[in-house]
This record gives C-alpha cells, structure tokens and sequence, in this order.
C-alpha cells in the first residue's frame, strides 16, 4: 500500500539537462542523458542523488530536467546547466522497487488527489535514493506539485 502525504518541498538545486523527447522515448532518453551526465568533466566533484523534473509537454511530447542534486555543472558539456527543482505544495509517496513498476505507485497518488479534491500543476519530481543491488532497497520519491488558492 502506498502511503501519500500532502506537504510542503523546499526548493533544491544541482546540475542536469533539459530535454525534449516524444513519449514513447522517454526511458531510453533518460538513459541516454544521464550517461551524458556522468561522461567525465560534465559534473564538478561531489554527491548527489538523480533527479527527474518533469515541466512540460504535450500528449506526444514531455519536456524533463534530468540531473543530479547538490552537484555543479563541471564545464565538460555545455548542455549540462544549473538547475533547480522548485518548491512548492507536494503530494508525495515513496516508491520501493523496479523503476519499471512506478506507475503503480503513480496511480496510487492520482487515486489520493482525486479523493481529496486536489488540483495538480505540470509539475512533478522522482528524486532517486541510493542504488542496490536489492531491488526492494531501490527507493524514488515521487512529488506531485500542487496548485494552491488564495
């Protein structure tokens, strides 16, 4: 069962790359922009974990800011730019397990907006723990950005 919490996310910065791509590319995109990423020179030293904004697009389309947190740009790709992943009212569930399976707990957090009468914004953001080897220690925690009244 997944457990969704409605709070607010402080705003957080790193290092990525924005990129556009047609739907049905998007996981090999994602690969693909990471390994630039991690291409020597790309990011200044340091840790930080992934992360994915999702900020745009269209039925055919999705616009993301593939990055790492608390990291720099290093100068090897000029692609890879400051980026930052605002805060905001969020709505939010950890996700356990094969990144293939995340629609579950996806589906899970639109089922709890719609119970509670939430309104969403474009945005969203999967921030990725630690890798394992134990796919149930393979933790994302995803955020669905929320539009506030006033």
């Amino acid at each position: 069962m997944t457990l969704a919490t409605v709070t607010d996310l402080q705003p957080q910065s790193g290092a990525g790359i924005e990129v556009t791509c047609p739907r049905p590319q998007l996981v090999p995109t994602i690969r693909q922009t990471f390994d630039r990423i991690y291409k020597p020179g790309a990011l200044a030293p340091g840790h930080g974990h992934n992360f994915i904004l999702y900020h745009g697009g269209t039925p055919s389309e999705i616009t993301m800011t593939v990055g790492v947190l608390d990291r720099a740009p290093g100068g090897g790709d000029a692609d890879v730019k400051a980026a930052h992943a605002p805060g905001g009212r969020v709505i939010t569930a950890t996700h356990w397990g094969d990144y293939g399976q995340m629609k579950t707990t996806y589906h899970a957090l639109y089922a709890e907006v719609k119970a509670r009468g939430l309104k969403l914004t474009p945005l969203s953001l999967e921030i990725y723990g630690d890798w394992s080897d134990d796919p149930a220690k393979v933790r994302t925690d995803l955020y669905l950005y929320l539009a506030v009244g006033i």
